[in-house]
């Protein structure tokens, strides 16, 4: 398989999951397809943590995938409502529980996936090319609305100029015509 982009750098994915043997073997597998892991985190604040702790933008992560329930106190809907407020990741869910209302609140952070335990590597890669995939449309979406708010800016701009100018003219035109009226009485 060939090597897997976002930009010029390999795809970077953090992984918060609190099966170390699931989470480890994840990594195993798909590092194995250039796909580059550089942490595993049990509990959503330390992984958090981490997050809040990177400077330069080449280091965060391009996606997530996130256990619905982990160690710790918070779970991973509540670390991914935080990260997706935060952060332009995508976001995939993984999850054993296939219980509808842990869906229902887990689509609230707007995820890009969900896998359920167990699922494969193929499954996986899949998950994940789609969830950057996604992403990558989103942030062209969200740069071509800035574009175009900024042009109809612009434009506005240009016609409340016009606007001015011609509100000048017809001044100075009405000026005219009562000095010429003026002029034509006396």
């Amino acid at each position: 398989m060939a090597v897997v982009y976002s930009g010029m750098n390999p795809v970077k994915i953090i992984i918060f999951e609190d099966e170390f043997l699931l989470a480890n073997d994840l990594k195993r597998q798909i590092e194995g397809f250039n796909y580059e892991v550089p942490a595993i985190f049990r509990k959503a604040e330390e992984g958090l943590g981490y997050l809040a702790n990177i400077k330069l933008p080449e280091e965060l992560p391009d996606i997530v995938l996130m256990d619905i329930y982990l160690a710790g106190k918070m779970n991973g809907i509540e670390a991914a409502k935080i990260i997706t407020e935060k952060y332009n990741f995508a976001l995939v869910f993984l999850t054993g529980m296939s219980q509808i209302e842990i869906f229902e609140d887990a689509f609230k952070s707007k995820p890009h996936a969900f896998l359920i335990k167990p699922f494969d590597v193929q499954q996986a890669l899949v998950s994940i090319r789609l969830a950057v995939y996604q992403k990558s449309l989103e942030n062209r979406l969200l740069k071509y609305q800035e574009e175009l708010e900024e042009k109809i800016i612009e434009r506005t701009r240009e016609l409340q100029t016009a606007k001015d100018h011609a509100e000048e003219a017809i001044k100075l035109k009405n000026t005219l015509l009562a000095n010429v009226s003026n002029q034509i009485r006396e």
